[in-house]
């Protein structure tokens, strides 16, 4: 048991490392530079951009990455049904994402939407390319991977500054890392003949994660959707850096939750109730400490980073960080119950999120056109995400208890 553990740990260390060192190249060097040479509005309006290339390119790569690592729970999986999924998808992509700079409000030359598609493209395989390393719990090489990626967003960097393309400054990351799982992985190369049965298997689980992932990173990017389409840019830079430090913990879950369903899936018993009062615990207990130590760095790394911008979002910072802490905390047990439950939890969770979002923030933006009044409403909606997802945790315990 003790080993179990510190292999737990261990793994888990490696893991947060990697995704963590590349998230503060990019939040901690990349935004900034963005926000020091363009200023706070047109910083906004590319955040805007990331925001729905994310809802597109993290939901399709997500999805094909849990759907494997859940299929590979009770079976083998095959390379060839998740490559056909994401080269379908990286050609669909183009229509979309061409309406899309067409009418989101953002005004690009032909090089920019060019660089922009490229760049949800790479994001879309970058994400699901890390499969390669959670499949065999290869925890080091997931770090590695994200050291490639990182080293590739600081030559990024460097291209910005010489050509001022935004998306320059992404996109050398995103081939390092898709080079590293080409050249020394396996995830991208034929391992068997396609199978329709097999496909549409495969097909069905991966759509319905599509779905749910994309009303999941609707609402998680909505802030900027909202602000951007009922405010400003500016309100759209004084919200994310109010809550970047949250934002930051936040995308912890994905190396944290990539830990955990590797080792569920290796785990054969059922969930129950002592195990759903400990989630319940871990889960309050991580909110009131993740907050206070998100206020807390907020007040000396935002003065850092962003001191034109500090005096006018320090009021946020508690608020700000709370909602996106909520938001982790419940990434985590929506995990769990991936594991555990039926796939379509995932998906009622998020419908429920996307409900409320709607519902609460933004006819509170719409009408009141206050960034108060925003955070409150989206504290809310997070908070209703967690009850939600324990409600469903509990539901699923006590049905296992009673047989």
């Amino acid at each position: 048991m003790k080993e179990k553990i510190k292999a737990l740990l261990t793994d888990s260390m490696w893991s947060i490392a990697g995704l963590m060192l590349m998230n503060v190249v990019v939040q901690f060097l990349v935004y900034p530079v963005w926000n020091n040479h363009l200023g706070s509005e047109e910083y906004g309006n590319i955040l805007y951009l990331i925001s729905i290339m994310n809802i597109i390119a993290i939901s399709v790569g997500s999805a094909c990455n849990y759907a494997r690592m859940t299929e590979s729970a009770t079976k083998d999986t095959w390379n060839i049904n998740y490559n056909i999924i994401l080269m379908a998808s990286s050609v669909i992509v183009i229509p979309v994402m061409l309406i899309i700079v067409k009418f989101c409000g953002v005004p690009m030359t032909v090089t920019e939407a060019v660089t922009f598609l490229i760049l949800t493209i790479l994001t879309m395989w970058r994400f699901y390319a890390d499969v390669e390393y959670r499949l065999h719990l290869n925890y080091k090489g997931y770090f590695l991977y994200y050291l490639f990626i990182s080293i590739g967003y600081l030559i990024g960097i460097v291209l910005f500054k010489v050509t001022g393309m935004w998306a320059l400054a992404l996109i050398p990351g995103e081939i390092a890392g898709l080079i590293m799982v080409f050249a020394k992985g396996s995830v991208f190369k034929k391992d068997t003949e396609f199978s329709k049965e097999s496909f549409k298997e495969v097909f069905k689980v991966v759509i319905v994660l599509i779905i749910t992932d994309i009303i999941s990173n609707i609402v998680f990017n909505g802030d900027r959707l909202v602000l951007k389409i009922f405010i400003d840019g500016t309100a759209v830079t004084v919200y994310y850096i109010a809550s970047l430090l949250g934002k930051t913990v936040s995308l912890i879950s994905t190396p944290l939750n990539s830990v955990i369903i590797g080792y569920l899936a290796k785990y054969k018993g059922n969930l129950n109730l002592k195990f759903m009062n400990l989630v319940t615990v871990f889960s309050l207990a991580a909110v009131v400490i993740g907050t206070l130590l998100c206020t807390i760095a907020s007040h000396i790394l935002i003065y850092i980073l962003y001191p034109q911008n500090y005096h006018e979002v320090k009021q946020f910072f508690i608020i700000a960080n709370m909602a996106q802490v909520f938001y982790f905390v419940t990434n985590v047990i929506t995990v769990i119950l991936l594991r555990f439950s039926k796939a379509r939890y995932q998906l009622y969770i998020n419908v429920v999120y996307a409900a409320a979002f709607c519902a609460i923030c933004i006819p509170v933006t719409l009408y009141l056109a206050d960034m108060w009044a925003f955070c409150i409403a989206l504290l809310v909606v997070c908070i209703l995400r967690m009850a939600v997802s324990l409600f469903l945790g509990y539901k699923d315990a006590l049905a296992q208890s009673q047989k």
